[in-house]
């Protein structure tokens, strides 16, 4: 499938805003049950709305995510995401579940579908999860989709392990039109997926990190055929960590939008 529509310059300069009940958690670590929707919907309005003429693309969900940006003046393709958001626990092996259909998705008005798979190639889990993960990819093929990727591991002492993962899906013959993976431990590591993929692109998720970590594990990647990013806690938690709407807004203006051309520019290779 095409993915240009979602770059610049034959890069990924992408917005991860898909956290479903987990949003809530920043907003309220304490009671996130009671967290309203509307207010989920307006804090990603509020993120969105600051990054929308910088941002190539977002990823967003359907229940916080696509309302809000609905809500804003713009025209840049979205992700929505098939999986059920966490896992389901079975003998301490993470399994994921498909609860939307690329069809479905198309007719939100997505450009795109993402999958998320918890991931470890030494596990019973690795063959069924893959198999979720190529219904997901055919599904989105036969429906005219762009499909990322996203392999997330744990429970794993190996220093390969983002590469073993990613060889793992090529070697059983499922193959998205984007690989989102988190950094793969090390510029060699990241020569070896480069290597591995060919012309099938890789970005990277910033999976919670700090800012200045993420920062810098972007820029080992990039050198080494890394092309883009689709970045979320890394540049926009702390914003609910300040301690009122002065300090937000402070955060948003300043913040999040000099760390967004930040990245970008380092993307670019500006």
């Amino acid at each position: 499938m095409d993915t240009n529509i979602f770059t610049e310059n034959n890069t990924f300069l992408m917005l991860a805003l898909d956290h479903r009940e987990s949003f809530k958690k920043f907003i309220n670590p304490s009671d996130p049950q009671s967290v309203p929707n509307s207010v989920a919907i307006e804090d990603k309005k509020k993120i969105m709305e600051k990054l929308k003429d910088k941002f190539t693309g977002v990823l967003i969900d359907t229940d916080y995510g696509l309302p809000a940006y609905k809500e804003l003046e713009t025209h840049k393709p979205f992700l929505l995401p098939m999986e059920k958001s966490g896992y389901t626990l079975v003998d301490n092996e993470r399994h994921n579940t498909l609860i939307l259909e690329a069809k479905e998705l198309k007719n939100m008005g997505a450009s795109g579908t993402k999958v998320l798979i918890y991931f470890n190639p030494d596990l019973k889990s690795a063959e069924s999860q893959v198999e979720i993960a190529r219904t997901a990819v055919e599904d989105s093929k036969a429906n005219g989709m762009p499909m990322f990727l996203e392999i997330v591991t744990y429970d794993m002492f190996d220093e390969e392990k983002v590469y073993r993962s990613v060889e793992y899906f090529m070697n059983h013959g499922v193959v998205p039109d984007v690989f989102k993976i988190e950094f793969p431990g090390s510029e060699y590591m990241c020569q070896k997926i480069s290597k591995l993929l060919g012309s099938i692109p890789w970005i990277l998720l910033t999976r919670g990190a700090d800012y200045t970590l993420f920062r810098e594990q972007l820029i080992m990647s990039v050198d080494n055929g890394c092309r883009g990013f689709l970045a979320g806690r890394s540049i926009w938690q702390e914003y609910f960590e300040a301690e009122d709407g002065m300090e937000k807004e402070k955060f948003l203006n300043e913040t999040l939008t000099s760390r967004f051309d930040e990245i970008s520019k380092i993307t670019l290779g500006i």
